[in-house]
């Protein structure tokens, strides 16, 4: 808890902090004394409920630099806030007179003069949250139970939680890396008494009928000392939970589960989401309904769950397939391309050029759009609706309200939006779906008054597949005259230590497709500099090839690498996107071991 002595009050009861427990020890003195503010950041907290159910209002939290603590407010903290208030930003000095025993703040003795200090809100630099979606996290899953009654416990043993969240076929751990194609791990924190990322805490408090604020009390001070990036605190049954099956910090590190919903990976992925700084996901006025999105409650609430992802906006802020990302200004410029699905990137199945994952079309106001091809493959695969559709939804820049489903479209279709930007009609229409490998939806987005975009007309973005022309040579003939000498006349490289059998010919095998359309600058000047001294095994059919030569002692390793929770990966994997590399090529034994992946050979000129 860090406290700071900043200002001075008179009570009627003598107050001093007590760090191990957190509780506040009272006594009968009058005293005038300089009193240790509490020091703490704001975040909202969000309440996920089942599909159907009603909707729990936002509640509010201000937690300590470590973690440790985390008060809750009494009441409605809008009016104590302001209009100025940032989720995660904005910072609180508390005077201890304003919080209960059990780590309750009093909003009304809170606004009480002097008893609250906001100590930072730098809105201008902060207003646009900066999410921290990327890297290996350590998530330490801690268990309440207690013997005061019969059902203080939660269903699941360590054993059972461990799996349902790390190892087992489909969890928090396997969602996040398959929808991120790596660039976000999340493993199970270590130490005392932490078993596979699983802490149980006990308590002799009665757990039956208590608040879910209080249980992640008990939690987090039995939790101290242990390194993590994220905690998951899992109560019984009987914990209140004010009708929602969980809680998350938005954003933030902790998240707070009841034992029926704690294995279901919708729910995991859903307040990990809300930590990572992500609001809901709506549909026609409903703050869960987007079907396409984790941050909505659409998914399968088994165990098991289902295989799916985020939606368009979600997937721009992550960014993760930051590369694949494109901004349309409709004002100033239409966009005629090609999406593609995520799955393309993982299957490198994506071009270089001309395929985008997200398009977000920028407006004057303060909401965008977002359009994703929602691909019902890979990591995707199980979606629950509009799957291998174009889906457009719009969110606040500021990323502080739900993002809500404007429309899915299918081939032919259109979706439009009035007097955009005061420039004419939005247009965002779909001249073609495909479903193969990897699929695509051929999307044009522009406004009208501006230009007209027709899908008759071919895409200029497209890009041919990879398959070279039949008819061709596997290297072009020039075009133009040549740079350097007879393309079969010396070797561009190092001059041949052995006597061919037959002297060059100083043609191609193959004649080329184009005559050469001028003289060689600079003629042919004969023979080799040096005669060869033996007879190569083979006769060389064509100018070698001016590309590096890879050293033949720099391979990667076919082994199988152990990586975090005993998953196996292949070096081939790791290489397979940038994060990973800058992720895990850190590590000395996998940089050893995969030398060609991680970028570290030495080539040969």
């Amino acid at each position: 808890m860090k406290l700071h002595s900043l200002l001075t009050f008179s009570f009627l009861a003598f107050i001093q902090a007590n760090e191990v427990d957190t509780e506040w020890d009272y006594g009968a003195n009058i005293l005038k004394s300089t009193i240790a503010l509490v020091e703490c950041t704001v975040s909202e907290v969000h309440g996920l409920t089942p599909p159907d159910a009603t909707e729990v209002p936002v509640q509010f939290a201000c937690t300590t630099d470590d973690d440790d603590n985390t008060l809750f407010f009494d009441s409605d903290a809008a009016a104590l806030l302001g209009n100025d208030f940032v989720s995660g930003v904005t910072r609180l000095a508390l005077a201890p007179q304003g919080i209960s025993p059990d780590g309750m703040i009093h909003v009304q003795q809170a606004m009480a003069l002097g008893a609250v200090t906001i100590v930072s809100n730098d809105v201008e630099n902060d207003r646009r949250r900066k999410l921290t979606t990327t890297g290996i996290k350590e998530v330490l899953v801690v268990l309440v139970v207690s013997d005061a009654c019969d059902e203080c416990a939660p269903s699941q043993s360590e054993a059972k939680m461990s799996n349902d969240v790390f190892y087992d076929e489909n969890n928090l751990r396997v969602r996040y890396d398959d929808c991120s194609n790596g660039a976000l791990i999340f493993d199970p924190a270590t130490g005392t008494n932490v078993n596979n990322g699983v802490l149980t805490v006990t308590t002799t408090e009665n757990l039956d009928g208590m608040t879910w604020q209080n249980c992640g009390r008990i939690a987090t001070n039995g939790a101290r000392g242990i390194n993590r990036d994220y905690t998951m605190i899992v109560c019984p049954d009987v914990v209140n939970f004010g009708g929602a099956a969980a809680w998350g910090q938005m954003p933030g590190s902790i998240s707070w589960y009841k034992s029926r919903y704690a294995s279901a990976p919708i729910v995991q992925m859903h307040e990990l989401g809300h930590n990572l700084g992500h609001h809901h996901s709506g549909k026609d006025g409903v703050t869960y309904a987007d079907p396409t999105c984790n941050m909505g409650n659409r998914g399968s609430w088994s165990d098991r769950g289902s295989n799916f992802c985020f939606n368009a906006a979600k997937t721009w802020a992550n960014k993760w397939y930051e590369e694949y990302h494109m901004t349309v200004d409709p004002s100033s410029g239409g966009y005629d391309g090609t999406l593609v699905g995520i799955n393309a990137v993982k299957d490198r199945t994506i071009t270089a050029t001309g395929q985008d994952i997200v398009i977000k079309v920028d407006s004057p106001g303060e909401t965008d759009l977002y359009i994703i091809y929602n691909r019902q493959t890979g990591a995707n695969n199980q979606v629950p609706e509009n799957g291998d559709e174009v889906v457009i939804v719009e969110q606040s820049r500021e990323l502080k309200r739900t993002s809500s489903w404007r429309a899915a479209l299918s081939e032919g279709e259109v979706y439009t939006q009035s007097s955009w930007s005061g420039t004419g009609t939005l247009i965002v229409k779909v001249c073609s779906l495909e479903t193969g490998t990897p699929g695509s939806a051929r999307v044009l987005v522009y406004a009208t008054g501006q230009e007209t975009l027709n899908c008759n007309t071919a895409s200029p973005t497209a890009v041919p597949d990879t398959a070279s022309p039949t008819g061709s040579p596997v290297t072009k003939s020039p075009t133009v005259s040549p740079v350097s000498a007879s393309p079969t006349g010396s070797p561009v490289t190092k001059s041949p230590t052995v006597s061919p059998v037959a002297s060059p010919t100083g043609s191609p095998i193959t004649a080329p497709v184009n005559v050469p359309t001028g003289a060689p600058v600079n003629a042919p000047t004969g023979a080799p500099v040096k005669a060869p001294v033996s007879a190569p095994v083979n006769a060389p059919t064509g100018a070698p090839v001016s590309e590096p030569t890879q050293d033949d002692s720099c391979q990667d390793s076919t082994l199988k690498i152990t990586i975090g929770i005993k998953k196996e990966r292949t070096c081939e994997w790791i290489g397979m996107s940038s994060r990973r590399i800058d992720a895990y090529c850190q590590v000395p034994a996998i940089a050893a071991n995969c030398p060609v992946a991680c970028g570290i050979c030495v080539y040969l000129f």
